[in-house]
């Protein structure tokens, strides 16, 4: 697995880019000088990357029912004005006002209790949550690992060319990641894109995870496979957008208006002012993908049934009978 680098392009969307598209901005944009060798290259990472055997999904268990989840026993989440689709699960408080669909559970550890049960839905999902954050913690990098603090394109976006894109592949910094540009993953639905950062994790305002298909007839990746696993603080710029599983062994901070199409999963708080997490997005844009199957025709309905002969018309009345002849009279008696 490896990246290669493009130009800001209008037409790098999700659902039209394809490994083709990325050669051809690739040879549009490069200076034609050096455009031949770079696309060479680029290509031939991208090509060996995608055929490497598949990265293996990142199991969250019954993490995965919530949208938002602070692990720890004084953790708390605080969402002002925002719209959470998905459950919500905290180790002390929730506070939120908004839009929620979904359950809220607001105490965690061993304390937890709904109506005065031990509730072990939360339980479990935090220790699933601890379970997938320390396999992610000790998941073997397949993709570069880098000592940088740089994840994108520097600021300003000089060099190298913006934005950076991602194939397939488990990733690895070894201390804070900074994004300055969009980050753009370009794969399958099957394909898995995992980012372990050692230290902070910060996307600035207004930059945006975007994913890409790599063969548009397949579709681009999903939500589910892609993870973001921090071991300090993730912070979200004004407007930033996310895409995946958010795992952090601290906690998870939003500017105005941020969105997590995903989940946010913390040992420590989590903080949304006017933001958006929806735990369900990438189910949706399954269905969207999936052509719905035609409906059945509808059966003919049952031919009608033959219509009977028609009635012969009635038989006329037969004429009434002759008034029978009178008895013939008797001869006169002669005279005497």
């Amino acid at each position: 697995p490896s990246f290669v680098n493009l130009e800001p392009e209008s037409h790098l969307s999700s659902d039209k880019l394809s490994q083709k598209a990325l050669g051809e901005v690739v040879r549009e944009r490069l200076p034609k000088k050096e455009g031949r060798m770079r696309l060479l290259a680029g290509l031939v990472l991208l090509s060996s990357a995608l055929a490497v055997v598949p990265e293996s999904i990142v199991d969250i268990g019954t993490a995965g029912n919530f949208a938002i989840l602070a692990a720890g026993p004084t953790a708390y989440v605080v969402a002002i004005a925002s719209s959470v689709t998905g459950s919500i699960g905290a180790g002390a408080a929730i506070t939120f006002t908004g839009t929620h669909t979904g359950t809220s559970y607001p105490y965690g550890g061993t304390l937890a209790t709904v109506n005065g049960a031990p509730d072990s839905e939360l339980n479990i999902a935090i220790a699933d949550f601890r379970t997938a954050y320390n396999a992610v913690k000790t998941r073997t990098a397949t993709g570069a690992v880098t000592a940088s603090s740089l994840m994108g394109c520097p600021e300003p976006q000089t060099v190298p060319p913006c934005p950076i894109v991602y194939t397939p592949g488990t990733y690895e910094w070894l201390g804070v990641a900074n994004a300055y540009s969009d980050i753009v993953l370009v794969g399958g639905p099957d394909d898995v894109f995992v980012f372990k950062i050692k230290g902070f994790f910060t996307i600035a305002a207004l930059k945006e995870v975007r994913l890409v298909a790599a063969d548009a007839s397949v579709g681009p990746p999903v939500e589910s496979n892609v993870v973001w696993h921090a071991e300090n603080y993730v912070t979200m710029g004004a407007g930033a957008v996310i895409r995946g599983t958010i795992l952090s062994g601290a906690a998870i901070s939003f500017g105005a208006g941020a969105k997590v199409y995903g989940r946010a999963l913390c040992e420590g708080y989590v903080v949304i002012p006017a933001g958006l997490v929806d735990e369900v997005y990438n189910l949706k844009e399954i269905a969207a993908r999936t052509p719905s199957p035609p409906p059945p025709s509808p059966r003919p309905p049952p031919p009608l049934p033959p219509a009977p002969p028609p009635s012969p018309p009635p038989s006329p009345a037969p004429p009434p009978p002759s008034p029978a002849p009178p008895p013939p009279r008797p001869p006169p008696r002669p005279p005497p």
